[in-house]
């Protein structure tokens, strides 16, 4: 079982006034604002922000991202990723409802997406600006699961379906980009950015950076007025300690930045629910659960039947993906709705190591 990251820090309880004082909960869900005026609404600080689709087959990669985006947690992907092009696929289609409700001239819902804009959008098709909640606008280069800084030939294959005798880059791995190739300066990037909004104007567009250059590349990022921030923390390297101070310090930044009402999700590895709500209470708008998702991968790879005829651990992955995932979700909603809203970090958390109440502003509750 994982260890809490951020175990030196404590969530405080609201300051109570008097000996019998109850405690509000606060809700969980937040709405955020595009710069239209706007708003897309998320259930759940919640999101699986690098799934890898490629690791499984089509139809298994479909009703795993639909499993979990039931659950209330953003998923990305293109289509591409889980199902092709001729097929329906649940993550993309309108939720179910029963024949009362389709009567009553509500707007069809759609599960929480997220669409990953990389700069070579290599696989990307227009379905995916089609009922996405956020556009990511990647401005960084992503490495493969083998470390390299480049796709796949399988990967490639899957996005590109080029013929066995037309392989993309020849059957070898083809490199990344880091800048889109129609941004040809950050100031040019606002208009992108608007363009992508016109184009999906059901999501909110964000734009996701790395931590290495944290000042540097935050003030970059926002000339460009994203609706929100990611930043990647998932480095193996980063200590609790230096990912606590990373977050405090990319939310300091965003204020000074005059973007202090913009939304900042972190992508930080692997963490507890008790540290996602730490993180919460340290700035970060929303957590990336990716290391939660890994043993679905795993378990799925396991099980996955020898024939296609044996549909019984397809139709499971449901059941398996809230037994996996729905009490980590749930002690989530727990510890955040005990979170001041406008409170400080000095008023949420509180440690009794010097160092890291220097690293992230938390209260030192001992000398």
């Amino acid at each position: 079982m994982t260890s809490d990251r951020l175990d030196s820090l404590h969530l405080l309880p609201p300051h109570a006034t008097s000996v019998w004082a109850t405690h509000p909960m606060f809700p969980v869900a937040k709405t955020v604002a595009r710069s239209d005026g706007a708003s897309v609404r998320f259930e759940l600080p919640l999101f699986w922000y690098e799934p890898p689709w490629i690791q499984l087959p089509l139809e298994v990669a479909g009703r795993l991202a639909a499993s979990v985006a039931n659950l209330d947690v953003v998923v990305s992907a293109l289509r591409r990723d889980v199902a092709d092009d001729e097929e329906p696929s649940e993550l993309f289609s309108p939720i179910p409802v029963d024949e009362t409700a389709a009567g009553d001239g509500s707007q069809p819902q759609f599960l929480p997406r997220m669409t990953p804009y990389r700069a070579e959008r290599y696989g990307f098709s227009p379905v995916d600006f089609d009922q996405t909640r956020v556009i990511d606008v990647r401005l960084a280069a992503t490495r493969d699961s083998s470390g390299r800084l480049a796709y796949s030939p399988d990967q490639m294959n899957r996005w590109e379906n080029a013929g066995e005798h037309s392989p993309i880059g020849g059957g070898g791995y083809v490199a990344t980009g880091a800048f889109p190739t129609d941004v040809v300066s950050l100031k040019q990037a606002q208009t992108k950015l608007e363009q992508l909004r016109l184009l999906a104007p059901s999501a909110v567009v964000f734009v996701s950076i790395d931590c290495y250059r944290l000042e540097e590349e935050i003030a970059a990022a926002l000339i460009s007025q994203p609706d929100g921030l990611i930043v990647r923390m998932n480095q193996p390297e980063i200590e609790g300690i230096q990912l606590a101070a990373l977050v405090t310090r990319a939310r300091q930044l965003m204020n000074e930045h005059e973007f202090a009402e913009k939304p900042l999700w972190v992508v930080p590895g692997e963490v507890t629910a008790r540290d996602v709500a730490k993180l919460i209470a340290l700035g970060a708008s929303a957590v990336a659960i990716d290391a939660w998702c890994t043993p679905l991968i795993r378990f799925l790879l396991e099980s996955m039947p020898t024939s296609r005829y044996d549909r019984s651990a397809f139709n499971q992955i449901p059941a398996v993906a809230s037994q996996h995932l729905w009490d980590d979700i749930d002690r989530v909603i727990g510890h955040v709705s005990t979170i001041m809203p406008q409170g400080t970090i000095a008023q949420r958390l509180g440690t009794y190591h010097p160092r890291w109440a220097k690293a992230c502003g938390a209260s030192l509750l001992s000398p």
